[in-house]
C-alpha cells in the first residue's frame, strides 16, 4: 500500500472521527482506524462498536492496500505538519507504516486489518431531512438527556418520523425537551420510532458541520444509519422503552408569563449565585407586570431579582432549578419566551415566542422552597 494525500483532507477526515475513537479501550484494535487505498481514494472507517464512521478523501494511489493505523498518533503528526502539505503513506513489512512529508519522516507501528471489527452493511434509506433542521432539533433537545448511566432508555432522543411530521424529545426525568416540525416524507405510510444515543448525536452534529445538505436515514433492527455526501455513520439501537411524554405536557396551565429572553437568563444567572448548593433552586414570584427572582443559602446569603414581564394573573410562586431554565434561555434562539404554569407544584411549560417553524415545547417539573 502505497499513496499520497494533502494534509488538510486528511486532517478533516481524522478530525472528525476522533470522538469515536476509544481513548483507554481494552481492545488495541478500537484505537485504530482502517485506512484503504484503491483507485484514487483513501477510505477511513472507526468504531468503538457502539458508533461507527466511515469517511475518506481523494488521494494519488501508487499502490492499493489496507491496514490499521493509530489514530490517534496519526492525528497529532498529521495535525503538526504545515498547512497545504502533502503527505506520503507506505506499508512497510511486519505492519509497520511511513509517513513522509517534506523534511518530516515517521515509522509508525500498525495493526493487521484482519483484526479490526466487522462494519454493519448500511441499510435502505428510510427518509431524508435537511440537514440544519436535524442540526436545530439536537441542539434542542440532547442537553435534557439524563447524565445517569443507569437509566439506560434516557440515554439517548427519541426520533419519530411520520408521514407528515419530524419529532424529537429528551428527558432525564427532571425536565423534558420536545420539538417538531410538519415535514412531508415521501414513502412512509407509518409511524417510525427509534432511540439515538447521546453519542451518536454529537458524531451527527459533526457529521453535518454547518452545512444544509441532506441527511439520509434508515434503520434496520440494530442499527441506525445516517449519510451525509460519501460520509457515513451507523450506530446501534438504543434498546429500551422511552417514557410516554405526551403524559408529561401540562394541559392545564392557565398562567402565562412573557419574558424577554436575553434579560431573563441574565437575572437567573445573576440569582442563581446564591442558591444553595445541594438544592441548586431559585425561587421565581410572579406578580401583575413584574417577576422576581431569589435564592438564598444559610452558608452563603441570598440574591433578588426584579424583571419587567407579562404577566396579569394572580401573585404566585414557583421553584425550579436554574441551570434548567438556562439550558432553554440558551438554545431557544427567540427574543422573546413565554412560560405558562397553575400552581406552584405543577409543571412549568416554557416556549419560544416568534416566528420559527419548529414547535418547541420544554417542560420543567417544580422543587419544593
Amino acid at each position: 500500500m502505497k499513496f499520497t494525500v494533502t494534509r488538510n483532507s486528511l486532517l478533516n477526515e481524522l478530525n472528525l472521527v476522533q470522538g469515536v475513537i476509544e481513548k483507554k479501550s481494552t481492545i488495541p484494535i478500537l484505537s485504530n482506524i482502517l485506512v484503504e487505498a484503491s483507485a484514487e481514494h483513501l477510505d477511513i472507517a472507526a468504531t468503538d462498536l457502539d458508533v461507527t464512521i466511515r469517511c475518506g478523501c481523494p488521494a494519488r494511489v501508487d499502490a492499493e492496500g489496507t491496514t490499521t493505523i493509530s489514530a490517534r498518533r496519526l492525528f497529532d503528526i498529521v495535525r503538526l505538519l504545515p498547512d497545504g502539505a502533502d503527505i506520503e503513506i507506505s506499508l512497510l513489512e511486519n505492519d509497520w507504516v511511513e509517513l513522509r512529508s517534506g523534511n518530516s519522516h515517521y515509522k509508525i507501528v500498525a495493526l493487521p486489518k484482519d483484526n479490526f471489527p466487522t462494519i454493519p452493511e448500511t441499510g435502505p434509506v428510510v427518509a431524508y431531512i435537511p440537514g440544519s433542521l436535524l442540526r436545530s432539533m439536537i441542539q434542542r433537545t440532547m442537553f435534557a438527556i439524563t447524565q445517569e448511566e443507569s437509566r439506560y432508555s434516557l440515554n439517548g432522543a427519541l426520533v419519530a418520523l411520520l408521514p407528515d411530521q419530524i419529532r424529537m424529545v429528551a428527558t432525564d426525568g427532571h425536565r423534558l425537551a420536545l420539538v417538531s416540525r410538519s415535514m412531508e416524507i415521501p414513502g412512509l405510510d407509518a409511524e417510525i420510532k427509534s432511540l439515538i444515543p447521546r453519542k451518536t448525536l454529537v458524531e451527527i452534529l459533526k457529521l453535518i458541520g454547518d452545512q444544509d445538505s441532506m441527511v439520509e436515514f434508515g434503520r434496520d433492527d440494530n442499527n441506525l444509519f445516517f449519510g451525509v455526501g460519501s460520509k457515513r455513520l451507523i450506530s446501534r439501537v438504543l434498546a429500551g422503552q422511552f417514557p410516554n411524554y405526551e403524559l408529561v405536557i401540562p394541559r392545564e396551565n392557565d398562567k402565562f408569563v412573557i419574558a424577554a429572553t436575553k434579560p431573563l437568563g441574565d437575572a437567573i444567572r445573576r440569582a442563581a449565585v446564591m442558591s444553595d448548593e445541594k438544592l441548586k433552586a431559585i425561587r421565581l414570584a410572579f406578580r401583575s407586570g413584574t417577576l422576581e427572582l431569589s435564592a438564598s443559602s444559610a452558608e452563603a446569603g441570598e440574591s433578588r431579582e426584579e424583571l419587567e414581564v407579562e404577566y396579569e394573573g394572580e401573585a404566585l410562586q414557583i421553584g425550579f432549578n436554574p441551570v434548567y431554565l438556562l439550558d432553554f434561555v440558551g438554545a431557544c434562539a427567540t427574543d422573546t419566551i413565554s412560560i405558562s404554569i397553575k400552581d406552584s407544584e405543577t409543571q412549568g411549560l416554557l416556549r419560544p415566542v416568534g416566528s420559527s417553524d419548529l414547535d418547541y415545547q420544554y417542560v420543567v417539573m417544580p422543587m419544593k422552597l
